[in-house]
């Protein structure tokens, strides 16, 4: 099965797409037929609109001059036309002398010849010397024509680059009939285009949508044996399908009675004697060819037929991979099942017939399909791979269930996806809800995700897969909706205590709109949820905001529905913690303004796996790039980290924690002793309770967090990873399993000192990567999850970026020359230096009644007393 270094997306080159356009035509048509068009047919207005509903950017303008004189004229002292687009009667010189003087002046600027039809006028046409006229078209007043010339030199322009160089697919056109490739044309871009605002439908952002309408599969037209032979082998692994007329005239310039009567039957043969699988459509006012096209296995349209170009379209739809995939049992022909994107194809080839399957593999349909809709890396893997890399279809089938898998989450990485209920899968790895803002904590976590697609980060390391978990950003305009809808303004300057206010919030309803969409979300969910506040002030520079607001998490339940409820009243309690007592004072500390706070939500999957009712990773910490307190060999600018097993609020919050610098991982102080390793081990792992019942509205957000001894963890997966064993009859600490009997210590040995996961190497690269494109030294939060089932990628998630303030007044203090004797009090070990010139009162605790014991009641204590001083 192809690794994932083959299905790799290429940004840039399909930025690169389409690189040649039109924007400027110079029509030359007399007064009459100019007439005609603007008046009687709008016709710039006409191809505005026609663009719009096409959903294509940039229509190309018009500069209309009266006669080929007036036009070569121009022609002097303009040289910023893409095309001149000539009608038949537009004065001396006529229009072949004009287009042999227009290509001495520009060589490369092709010329048009657009005309009506007749039997004289084609005659004349015959009888010239047309080699200066890059194409003829018949008009009959249809502006979709007009289109079609425009897209067909387009396609003409960008054809070398596009499809060698960019995979772009392409329809090869042979026909010579000046009549029936000007209809066939503006069918042909039609069926491509219309498709092609369809596939845009699943893409995630605006910049896919650019993507796959560039990357359109494009129309070549050759009007003659000789170049339909010529384009063929240039762009033969590119071609969707070929539509080719019988009888062709073999070279350019051969007049009608030298047509070769077969020549379309000698293509068809040479065609399928290479690539068998190619959809090729034979087409011809001989209606008795059908039984040859029948005997080469391709299909048949009669010219003469009333319904011609609806049996082009059928045609075209079913077998050039446009339109839903559809599968058919092949016996009966009764559908199995229709993919009408990635994840029902998915969906579909997992479970669809082995012969079925093997029918639509062996005919390349699956590859054209994908291709159509411009997923070229995938496309191009499908068609490197047959049934003979595999030993059985169940095998292959699997293959290719993971390749659309794989792809589709690809396809999410490193964007922010808006959502849509209709299109919204477990693939999209960030998206957002609403128009406002996304807060600080979700545009921290965004701006990483992108980082991680631009330094390519996500398979750097073997087996391990760097990512941000699955996220959903619910915008601050809701906030605002939600408070408003609910009358819930007054509490900004309302004294009430916290669990009053969040029973206010609780009983008050989220906009329907937002339960809706949340229900959807809910439905692609496999995990528990981590609903974290995002408000604009948090994670931004220059304000310290981490931790002041409520982060809630709920356990992954299978009736959807009661997860929902659990989710809704998370959200609300979140939109709470804003006017919570202790962000009350902070935001006011802050010099901010309570009224001017806005709350995005920030919805992630938690990391880590289930087990014994609890759900918590392998490991979570935190790291900085700046190390203030180095020890020993470390170096400040080498970072430093704390990691902890299961659940990173116990680093958070201050917990027993293991220390260590990215650049020496082997060399933890903390595990440098068999006392130190003893005394400061973790003592407790913190996960979450799966039962949904411990999910209760309380202000305490940690309500269903518990903590498991380490005395209880001996059964648990994870602990192999994390920990080690204290043989206390040889005081030693050991990996050996066979000491699995004696009292497990957590150490993160086997990841620290033997490397069993490149943890060190991953953090100094998010820490360089954040530090570097945030210009500023960086936090970060993380998971990392090893528990995993065989065969698949283990998991580091990053949680969190925020920037680290910087105190600019901070310097070193020479204490020699400090004068203390009017000092109210000092202390020459504070943890910092800063300078406060507003300080109008002190509280002072007296150190032999501190007690670490009562640390809540203390913090009652005091709040009450500041509250009282600003009263005052």
């Amino acid at each position: 099965m192809p690794d994932h270094a083959h299905l790799t997306i290429d940004h840039q080159v399909q930025h690169q797409f389409m690189q040649h356009r039109i924007h400027k035509i110079l029509l030359v048509c007399c007064t009459y037929d100019g007439y005609i068009l603007e008046e009687d047919g709008h016709i710039e207005s006409q191809i505005n609109r026609e663009y719009m509903e096409l959903n294509m950017s940039n229509p190309p303008s018009l500069t209309r001059v009266e006669s080929t004189k007036d036009a070569l004229e121009l022609l002097q002292h303009r040289s910023d036309f893409d095309f001149v687009l000539t009608m038949y009667n537009v004065g001396e010189p006529n229009v072949f002398d004009f287009a042999r003087e227009v290509k001495k002046i520009y060589p490369n600027l092709p010329v048009v010849l657009l005309t009506s039809f007749s039997k004289e006028i084609y005659r004349q046409i015959d009888e010239q010397q047309c080699s200066a006229i890059d194409n003829i078209f018949c008009w009959h007043g249809n502006t979709d024509l007009i289109i079609a010339i425009i897209k067909l030199m387009e396609d003409r322009l960008n054809a070398e680059s596009d499809i060698t160089d960019g995979g772009v697919q392409a329809i090869l056109l042979v026909e010579d009939s000046v009549r029936f490739y000007s209809t066939y044309l503006p069918e042909l871009y039609k069926i491509i285009l219309v498709q092609n605002s369809e596939f845009l439908k699943d893409a995630y952002n605006e910049q896919q949508q650019i993507s796959r309408k560039r990357a359109r599969p494009k129309v070549l037209l050759a009007t003659n044996y000789e170049d339909a032979i010529d384009i063929y082998n240039r762009y033969k692994t590119n071609l969707l399908g070929v539509i080719s007329d019988v009888g062709l005239l073999l070279k350019q310039g051969d007049r009608s009675e030298d047509e070769k009567i077969d020549a379309g039957i000698e293509i068809c043969k040479m065609i399928k004697a290479e690539t068998p699988w190619m959809p090729i459509i034979l087409q011809s006012s001989q209606d008795n060819l059908a039984s040859k096209a029948d005997a080469l296995g391709v299909r048949f349209i009669s010219k003469s037929s009333k319904t011609l170009l609806s049996e082009l379209q059928d045609v075209v739809l079913r077998e050039f991979g446009f339109g839903e995939f559809v599968f058919r049992d092949l016996e009966t022909g009764a559908v199995v099942g229709r993919a009408r994107d990635l994840m029902q194809m998915q969906e579909l080839i997992a479970t669809v017939p082995d012969d079925v399957l093997e029918n639509h593999l062996s005919q390349m349909h699956l590859s054209k399909w994908l291709y159509a809709r411009g997923l070229f890396p995938l496309a191009k893997v499908l068609r490197n791979i047959n049934s003979s890399h595999f030993a059985s279809t169940a095998e292959h089938r699997a293959a290719l269930v993971s390749m659309f898998k794989d792809y589709r989450t690809m396809l999410g990485q490193g964007l922010v996806a808006q959502f849509d209920e209709n299109t919204y899968s477990d693939a999209i790895g960030f998206a957002r809800l609403g128009e406002g803002s996304i807060g600080g904590k979700a545009r921290g976590l965004a701006f990483m995700n992108s980082m991680l697609a631009k330094y390519n980060h996500y398979y750097k390391y073997p087996n391990v897969r760097i990512m941000i978990p699955r996220s959903l950003v619910v915008a601050t305009d809701y906030f605002d909706q939600f408070m408003r809808m609910n009358g819930l303004k007054y509490v900004i300057s309302r004294d009430l205590a916290d669990d009053d206010i969040l029973s206010e919030f609780l009983n008050s309803v989220l906009p329907l709109e937002l339960y809706q969409k949340l229900k959807v979300f809910v439905a692609t969910c496999k995990k528990p949820l981590a609903i974290r506040s995002s408000s604009k002030l948090e994670d931004s520079h220059y304000q310290p905001f981490a931790g002041i607001y409520s982060t809630y998490m709920i356990p992954r339940c299978e009736d959807d529905d009661q997860m929902l409820r659990m989710l809704v009243r998370a959200i609300k309690s979140v939109y709470a913690s804003v006017f919570f007592a202790s962000s009350k004072a902070y935001i006011q500390s802050s010099q901010n303004l309570l009224s001017e706070e806005k709350m995005a939500v920030l919805i992630q999957e938690v990391c880590g796996t289930e087990q014994n009712g609890y759900f918590f990773p392998t490991l979570s910490g935190v790291a900085r790039s700046q190390n203030l307190y180095p020890i020993g060999y470390e170096k400040a600018e080498e970072g430093v980290c704390n990691i902890v097993m299961g659940l990173g609020k116990a680093v958070v919050d201050g917990g027993k924690s293991l220390r260590f610098s990215p650049a020496y991982p082997d060399k933890a102080l903390q595990t440098s002793t068999l006392e130190l390793t003893i005394q400061d081990a973790q003592t407790e792992v913190l996960a979450l309770s799966m039962n949904p019942d411990s999910f209760r509205s309380s202000t305490n957000d940690a309500v269903n967090i518990e903590a498991i001894p380490v005395s209880r963890i001996n059964d648990y997966r994870n602990a192999k990873y994390a920990c080690s064993y204290y043989d206390y009859q040889n005081s030693r600490i050991s990996e050996s399993p066979t000491l699995s009997r004696y009292f497990r210590v957590i150490t993160f040995n086997r990841i620290l000192k033997y490397g069993s996961f490149p943890l060190a190497d991953i953090i100094r690269d998010m820490l360089r990567m954040g530090e570097e494109e945030m210009r500023c030294p960086v936090e970060i939060e993380f998971a990392v999850n090893m528990d995993v089932p065989m065969g698949e990628m283990q998991v580091f998630n990053l949680l969190q970026i925020r920037p680290i303030i910087r105190n600019e007044e901070s310097a070193k203090l020479d204490w020699s020359q400090v004068d203390t004797s009017g000092a109210v009090v000092y202390s020459e070990n504070a943890l910092g230096i800063g300078l406060m010139r507003d300080i109008k009162r002190v509280v002072y605790m007296k150190f032999d009644k501190f007690s670490s014991l009562h640390t809540q009641e203390i913090a009652s204590e005091l709040y009450e007393i500041n509250r009282r001083m600003r009263e005052d």
